[in-house]
């Protein structure tokens, strides 16, 4: 069975930063109302101030607020500019999704209920996320694109929901391919991975 399996490290507590994490994180604070104006500028819709039911507001004083900022700080190697972008993309990105509209959803269950789960959490207390991409219902899931991504997204936020960004604020994903060849992998399959990915 070929599996991956990938965890980010964790600190002890989520909300802990380095003292050059915290040096970013004040530089974002201060881009933010320029992040927010950004966002909405790249779409006609509603943009949320907010990501995974976290508000991203620092006046609100709440904890949750700066271990999300700082993820963002981390995927940009605390670089606030490169970050405060990313922040804006991602905004404006969930707005034109509707994300909050996707959460409830319904796709066919004896396709997608085989490709992806989330079930349970390991010892650190995150949520594990399974994904099945040798299942014969992945052909299927495939052959719709669009509805994949948006099933693949929502199991996604799923996951993301269940952390509390103060005790546990990262989550496992596992990709089984078992099953999987390089003949199996059909133009669908790979458009999917591409989409997914993107």
């Amino acid at each position: 069975m070929s599996t991956s399996v990938v965890a980010t490290p964790v600190a002890n507590k989520p909300t802990e930063f380095s003292d050059e994490e915290r040096a970013a994180l004040a530089e974002l604070h201060k881009r933010l109302p320029e992040v927010f104006e950004s966002a909405a500028k790249q779409t006609t819709k509603p943009v949320e101030k907010a990501i995974w039911g976290v508000p991203l507001e620092p006046s609100l004083n709440d904890p949750r607020t700066d271990v999300v900022l700082v993820k963002f700080l981390r995927a940009r190697t605390l670089d606030a500019d490169a970050a405060a972008k990313m922040l804006a993309d991602t905004l404006q990105w969930r707005s034109d999704f509707e994300i909050n509209a996707l959460l409830d959803e319904e796709f066919p269950e004896d396709i997608f209920k085989n490709i992806g789960v989330v079930y349970g959490k390991d010892r650190r207390g995150r949520p594990v996320t399974y994904n099945f991409y040798g299942s014969p219902e992945c052909k299927e899931g495939f052959k719709d694109i669009e509805r994949f991504l948006r099933w693949r997204i929502q199991l996604m936020e799923k996951g993301v929901r269940q952390l509390d960004f103060v005790n546990v604020a990262d989550m496992v994903q596992v990709h089984d391919y078992d099953g999987v060849g390089i003949f199996s992998y059909d133009r669908n399959a790979r458009t999917a991975s591409r989409e997914t990915i993107k």
